[in-house]
């Protein structure tokens, strides 16, 4: 699956219906599949809106820190 979220992160438009019938034949449910698309759709969305107003990063991970 995290290496389907990353294809779809990279290149959405590039995934085939072979890229989701191997989630299916790993054990993965439809609901499941749509809910990883859903979310990863929903990071890239935050962030070009994040970037297009100019919303400084946050460095958590650079400080060491997953919260402020």
């Amino acid at each position: 699956m995290l290496d389907y979220a990353e294809l779809i992160t990279r290149s959405a438009s590039s995934t085939t219906a072979n890229d989701v019938n191997k989630l299916r034949q790993a054990g993965w449910s439809e609901e499941q599949i749509s809910e990883a698309v859903y979310v990863v759709a929903l990071f890239a969305f935050f962030n070009r809106v994040a970037d297009a107003f100019g919303v400084p990063s946050q460095d958590y991970l650079v400080k060491g820190k997953l919260t402020p």
